[in-house]
């Protein structure tokens, strides 16, 4: 299997704020930055998948990656993610191809060069960002292959090569067994006979032509960004339950008229409506429509990537944290009755005071 035209591809993708006004974005890094609609190939409709606030994108100076050039590409999505992909064109053999594979994986050079790019980037748009907070960060690794030298169908690749395929997937070195190159060519598609994509939970492998090749990268990469926002948010409700976790007992029921209790329960109040709005944007952000070849790609990344148990997740912590507003709201409520209850007693006996001195001075 002697590859014609390949490449490496490594994303990293960071959230870095809430939302960005792309809107307001000309360039960076001095490079245009253009509109990047989600373009399928011609076989299927628009509509089926569609980005309604399409993401911008810019191509920077190619990097010198031993010996050879290294591309970089940057893209923003109004939700608050900067993507930063680094590719690594590649010719020659399968073997040569795999030891690229293993040795491109969990690079901490690429991964440096990354956040070196992301760090510039958000520095340079920061008037564009909404609520900025420390990144977090997500990769992922795309394998392709536009052409081989010598014809090959998909339904080769699954099979005679099935085993040297699962092994690239998974960067390792040794043979696998039956079950294992069966789970992890599993989640595997083609529209064509002559082409064939497979996607893992870290790795995906896109054998196709260029126009498709490059649909089914924007919407693996757009899913990981759906698991980084995930993930932002899960940390973000972690955190706000374990600063309640951490309170002391009768701590929280001090402060004139129950002001910090209130004060907690608005803090909650508004978390909760942050999180169900920005957890909406990120949903909504790709539309899927029907059971097209793209959609079906979108739903195995989706279910490989575990956004829907991500999302279960975030939807319990979210429960929890209504219930502790619930009780916060309550307590402050019952401050607001307690205090009124006191002011009440205060003019009775304020009344009786002054009815016993009227009394006394007749």
């Amino acid at each position: 299997m002697q590859i014609e035209t390949g490449a490496l591809r490594a994303y990293y993708l960071f959230d870095v704020a809430d939302t960005i006004d792309l809107g307001s974005l000309r360039s960076i890094a001095g490079g245009g930055l253009a509109r990047a609609p989600l373009v399928l190939r011609q076989h299927t409709s628009q509509g089926y998948l569609q980005f309604p606030v399409p993401p911008l994108v810019a191509l920077l100076a190619d990097q010198e990656y031993q010996g050879q050039p290294l591309a970089v590409r940057v893209k923003l999505f109004d939700y608050g993610v900067i993507s930063v992909r680094l590719t690594l064109r590649f010719s020659g053999s399968w073997s040569d191809f795999s030891d690229a594979v293993v040795r491109f994986r969990q690079n901490e050079e690429l991964l440096d060069r990354a956040r070196r790019v992301a760090s510039d980037v958000q520095d340079e748009i920061g008037a564009a960002l909404d609520d900025p907070h420390v990144p977090l960060m997500e990769d992922y690794l795309v394998v392709e292959i536009e052409r081989f030298t010598n014809p090959i169908t998909g339904a080769q690749l699954l099979g005679e090569h099935a085993s040297a395929l699962a092994t690239l997937l998974l960067g390792e070195t040794r043979a696998l067994s039956s079950a294992e190159v069966e789970e992890t060519l599993r989640s595997n598609f083609s529209y064509y006979p002559d082409d064939c994509t497979i996607v893992q939970w870290d790795t995906a492998f896109v054998y196709d032509r260029r126009d498709s090749a490059d649909a089914i990268e924007d919407i693996l990469e757009f899913a990981n960004s759906q698991l980084l926002e995930l993930r932002t948010y899960d940390q973000q409700l972690d955190d706000e339950l374990n600063a309640i976790y951490a309170t002391q007992p009768g701590r929280t029921t001090r402060g004139v008229l129950g002001r910090r209790v209130a004060e907690r329960a608005a803090s909650l109040r508004y978390l909760i409506v942050d999180v169900l709005e920005l957890t909406d944007r990120a949903s909504n952000a790709l539309k899927v429509i029907g059971d097209a070849y793209y959609a079906r790609v979108y739903r195995a990344a989706a279910r490989r990537l575990g956004l829907a148990d991500w999302q279960k997740q975030i939807d319990s912590k979210l429960a929890s944290i209504g219930d502790m507003y619930r009780f916060f709201h309550d307590e402050s409520r019952n401050h607001r009755d307690e205090f009124l209850e006191l002011i009440v007693i205060i003019l009775i006996a304020l009344e009786l005071v002054v009815g016993v001195v009227t009394l006394l001075h007749h």
